[in-house]
């Protein structure tokens, strides 16, 4: 046998051995896992932000964490509603906290909700199918026990709402898979005598922190370990420089995350990053490169299209060696 022959032997077994073991199931140390999806509002795009038939729709999409708007009625019931106004969203008017749960209920919380055809033509699709306002209670009776909600509240009334909403995570045993935000860090303190609230950082904590790092380039006080953080990743901002003759004003758009924040956020390990406002697939893309573990969607529907399933032959040859999916 040549020594040609026998070499060109041994590089076609060799050739063949590395397609068998990459054939083979097994553990593989791929990319992290891909951000989780939450629908925002229960998906604010697709329905009638903050119904039950918003939220039946986003889970209907394969997601699994639901973030919903919390106001408190006249009699104390938690119920799925954003602005202050009834008459933003609904057939109603005034103040959510000046009206009982009976009447918030029979509003019509789809009614300024509009879609618009391929031809332009814009229409209100829930005014002849009305949905209403849920109360929170009614929305957890319904959820798969896989599911994770995100309570975000919307009252200034902040030990009132803390209150109602414990006893309702208290009565269906939701404390674990439930977490608490709010714009109103009075809010978060609020629940300081709930030892089983899952609360995120307070938002000026994030806000100074992401300032920090961007105005002086250095990491301050990083988050506890384990800390549940949620910021926009680009945020509209403004910035002003006092002068002699008065304060300068500038308009930005600035892009808040970088490899540099997430390092700074991680510094304790543990940290959760929910990146808000992704509703592209560029951004989607970014945040996946920056290693968030989860972001907050307007469209549960669009984002299930842009969002890298087991569909692409890349996605399933990575899918056999383990590629994590969340």
């Amino acid at each position: 046998m040549s020594i040609r022959l026998a070499i060109g032997i041994l590089l076609s077994c060799a050739i063949t051995v590395a397609l068998a073991w990459l054939a083979v199931e097994r553990p593989f140390a791929g990319p992290p896992p891909l951000p989780a999806l939450i629908a925002h509002r229960c998906g604010t795009a697709d329905a009638p932000e903050n119904t039950l038939t918003a939220c039946r729709l986003a889970l209907s999409y394969g997601v699994k964490k639901l973030w919903v708007s919390v106001q408190v009625s006249r009699d104390g019931v938690p119920v799925l509603y954003r602005p202050r106004e009834l008459a933003a969203l609904t057939d109603g008017a005034g103040d959510v906290a000046e009206m009982s749960y009976a009447s918030l209920a029979n509003l019509n919380a789809g009614w300024h909700f509009q879609e618009t055809g391929a031809s332009g033509a814009v229409t209100y699709p829930y005014r002849n199918a009305p949905v209403h306002i849920p109360a929170l209670e009614d929305l957890i009776e319904q959820l798969p026990e896989d599911v994770e909600l995100f309570v975000d509240i919307k009252t200034p009334d902040a030990a009132r709402a803390a209150q109602a909403i414990a006893d309702v995570l208290q009565r269906h045993g939701m404390w674990n898979r439930t977490w608490i935000y709010s714009t109103l860090a009075d809010n978060l303190r609020a629940f300081d005598s709930h030892a089983q609230a899952h609360r995120f950082e307070a938002r000026e904590q994030t806000r100074q922190r992401l300032a920090t790092l961007a105005m002086e380039q250095r990491c301050a006080n990083p988050p506890a370990a384990g800390a549940r953080i949620g910021f926009e990743l680009r945020r509209a901002m403004e910035v002003t420089e006092p002068l002699t003759l008065g304060p300068g004003t500038s308009k930005v758009s600035a892009l808040l995350w970088n490899a540099r924040s997430m390092e700074c956020f991680n510094a304790a390990n543990g940290s959760h990053i929910t990146l808000f406002g992704i509703n592209s697939e560029r951004d989607y893309q970014l945040a996946a490169t920056l290693g968030a573990d989860a972001v907050m969607v307007d469209s549960p529907k669009a984002a299930s299209a842009y969002r890298p399933g087991a569909s692409g032959p890349l996605r399933r040859l990575l899918a056999r060696w383990g590629w994590p999916e969340s």
